[in-house]
C-alpha cells in the first residue's frame, strides 16, 4: 500500500494506527516500515513542499518517531536501513520512480532510533555509516540467501564495537528451513 508522506490524512492515519496497534499488543518495541520507498515527490502534496525527496523522507521519520513515542513512552524503535543508507538506497539519484534527491533521508533518524541493515553487499560500508551516527543496529543476517553469510556480517561487525546489539532471521519467502542452520553458524561465530 502506498501513502504520500505529503498528504495531512497520512499522519492521522498512521497515528490512529499506532494507538490501535499498541492497545491490542502493548508491544515493547515497533518497527517502522520505512522501506523500498519507490515512488515519492511527484504529486501536488510533495510538490508544494518544495523539498527534496531525502527531506520529506527525514520529516516523516521524524513525525512517525514521534508518533511510536506518543504512544509507547520509553520504547524501542526500529527500522530498515535502506531507505536511510547512503550506502544503498538513500542515493543522489536514479533511484527508482523517486523524483529526486533521497540524500540526507537519515537526518530524520535520532540516536534513539534502531537500525536494521540488511544489505549484504554493502555492510561494512552500512554497519558503520550507522555507528558513526551513534545509532545500535540489529543485524537482519539471513534474508533467504545461505546461513553461512552471517558470520560475515559479524566479521564485519567487529569494526562498530558496541554498534550491533542482535542479528536477525529474516525472511521473505516464510523458509524458517534454514532457520537451525543459521543458528548453528551463530553459536560457532558467537564462541
Amino acid at each position: 500500500v502506498v501513502i504520500c508522506p505529503s498528504e495531512q490524512k497520512t499522519m492521522q492515519v498512521l497515528r490512529d494506527q499506532a494507538k490501535r496497534v499498541h492497545a491490542a499488543w502493548g508491544a515493547k518495541g515497533y518497527m517502522m516500515s520505512h522501506d523500498e520507498i519507490r515512488v515519492l515527490n511527484w504529486c501536488d502534496a510533495c510538490q508544494k513542499r518544495k523539498l527534496t525527496p531525502g527531506k520529506i523522507i527525514a520529516e516523516n521519520a521524524k513525525e512517525c518517531v514521534a508518533i511510536l513515542r506518543e504512544v509507547n513512552p520509553g520504547g524501542r524503535i526500529y527500522v530498515w536501513n535502506d531507505m536511510f543508507d547512503p550506502h544503498h538506497n538513500a542515493v543522489k539519484k536514479n533511484y527508482y520512480l523517486v523524483n529526486g534527491d533521497l540524500t540526507g533521508s537519515w537526518e530524520g533518524l535520532d540516536k534513539g532510533v534502531t537500525i536494521v541493515p540488511w544489505y549484504f553487499e554493502k555492510r561494512a560500508e552500512s554497519l558503520k555509516f550507522f555507528a558513526d551516527r551513534g545509532h545500535k543496529q540489529v543485524i537482519a543476517g539471513y534474508y533467504d540467501a545461505k546461513p553461512e553469510r552471517v558470520a560475515q556480517w559479524l566479521e564485519a561487525a567487529k569494526a562498530v564495537p558496541g554498534s550491533v546489539q542482535g542479528v536477525m532471521y529474516t525472511t521473505w519467502r516464510n523458509d524458517y528451513s534454514n532457520l537451525e542452520r543459521f543458528s548453528e553458524v551463530m553459536d560457532r561465530v558467537g564462541k
